[in-house]
């Protein structure tokens, strides 16, 4: 939980690709020492990385988030890193690349829990209607010697728990199989493995992926914004089939959707089994949020928990609102009222009608600034246009989640690191300008309204 608020918390000021690479590795719990948090790093090479890059911002993010007398200590490396490369522990541990990837170590009997723990099929909430992906993904859990379906594709609308489940399979193979080395990563871990693009380097990395016994990749949709990975993709794919190794990808929607695949790297896909996630029901999201609301000692009514489930069907914006519910009770040492309650919602009621989009915001700002939605779009120089713009980029970075590439392409064909400066750029804005916070939180609220 605290994980989790001081991640939001650092969202505001650091790009989605830091945070992946210095925060997400690590485990992050209030210290047995009063006043103190506790860090433990993935294994002791992350430690040396992690000191010089990212050390100062998760000291600072504390003192900023909690208080300034709370006191950092840095544990040593007992936890299993939930994304990356997972040597076998028979091995000594390596790091391929400061990517986040890392190495899987055993708990120490200390009994900390691993940081995949809470994503066990156990921890997996479902109905009759989700019973076949997780019938499949526990059958592939199995580790057999000759896997029955491979490669498994998990698809479904975002929110449906298709990360939760691909966690799953890999704790549970660990369980089963301590010995057995697991590559579990998303598209973005996998491209920053392949950050230096020469012939040599892609050899290197590809051979080490290759020598993992599962090989378990989320958001394959993102394969979008990273094409050159498609042909990669092909050559790893084929490795693991060859020798019989299990093979489990999760994607947004069907294999058929997704337009932008190569066909040989589609029919590849399509030569094992496709189970497909549908949202969870109200019950439970019902069952998630009582549970979720009871752990943290959050104290709402049955007419409150039904109103919140029923408002928010997309399980990431439920996790979201709740965690927004507990920290309001951390935060202020007090029980959330009624009338708190119904401001937390309205302020982060995501059930319009109308979905948010990048025309939206684009629409937006370019009222404000009195110009033309066409005028961000375009190549001109004009300072106001910029600005304009460079707030149009930051707003839907934050709003909608989108990928810099992406951005890029939505911006009338920029480079994603002309969009990445114009985003830390309003960033450090928000930071030292409090005319400019306002401003943006100002222009986020007619986005947010824009859709009712």
């Amino acid at each position: 939980m605290l994980k989790n608020g001081l991640r939001n918390f650092l969202e505001q000021r650091y790009p989605e690709k830091d945070l992946r690479s210095w925060f997400d590795p690590l485990t992050i719990d209030y210290g047995d020492i009063e006043k103190s948090v506790s860090v433990a790093f993935p294994h002791a090479f992350f430690g040396t990385w992690f000191a010089a890059h990212g050390k100062p911002a998760l000291e600072q993010a504390v003192r900023e988030y909690i208080s300034p007398e709370v006191v950092v200590l840095y544990d040593t490396p007992i936890s299993m890193q939930s994304v990356g490369i997972h040597e076998k522990s028979t091995e000594k541990p390596t790091q391929i690349a400061h990517s986040g990837a890392a190495v899987q170590e055993k708990p120490t009997p200390s009994g900390r829990a691993a940081s995949g723990a809470q994503f066990t099929f156990d921890t997996f909430l479902h109905n009759a209607k989700n019973v076949f992906p997780v019938a499949s993904a526990k059958e592939v859990a199995k580790a057999d010697v000759f896997p029955k379906y491979n490669p498994l594709v998990i698809a479904g609308p975002s929110g449906s728990g298709k990360t939760h489940l691909l966690r799953a399979i890999a704790h549970a193979i660990q369980e089963q199989r301590p010995q057995a080395s697991v590559f579990s990563g998303n598209i973005e871990d996998l491209a920053a493995l392949y950050q230096d693009g020469s012939p040599g380097a892609r050899f290197e990395v590809r051979k080490h992926i290759v020598c993992n016994d599962f090989f378990l990749l989320d958001d394959l949709q993102r394969l979008e914004d990273f094409p050159i990975l498609q042909e990669e993709l092909i050559a790893l794919f084929d490795s693991f089939h060859d020798n019989n190794k299990q093979m489990v990808f999760c994607c947004t929607d069907g294999l058929t959707a997704h337009s932008f695949l190569l066909p040989t790297l589609r029919s590849r896909l399509e030569w094992g089994l496709l189970a497909q996630l549908k949202q969870q029901d109200m019950d439970i999201r019902i069952r998630y949020a009582t549970s979720h609301l009871k752990e943290n000692q959050i104290k709402l009514t049955n007419d409150q928990i039904i109103l919140l489930c029923q408002r928010f069907d997309d399980f990431r914006l439920l996790q979201g609102v709740l965690l927004k519910l507990a920290a309001f009770k951390d935060l202020m040492n007090t029980e959330v009222s009624e009338y708190e309650f119904n401001q937390i919602l309205e302020h982060t009621d995501k059930s319009k009608a109308t979905p948010l989009t990048a025309d939206i915001i684009i629409g937006v700002v370019a009222e404000h600034y009195m110009l033309q939605p066409k005028d961000l779009l375009s190549e001109k120089r004009h300072q106001k246009i910029v600005l304009a713009r460079q707030v149009a980029m930051y707003l839907t970075r934050t709003l909608l989640g989108s990928s810099y590439p992406a951005l890029g392409r939505m911006f009338g064909g920029k480079d994603h690191s002309t969009v990445i400066y114009a985003v830390n750029k309003i960033k450090k804005f928000i930071v030292k300008n409090k005319d400019t916070k306002l401003l943006i939180n100002e222009l986020k609220e007619k986005c947010l309204t824009a859709t009712k």
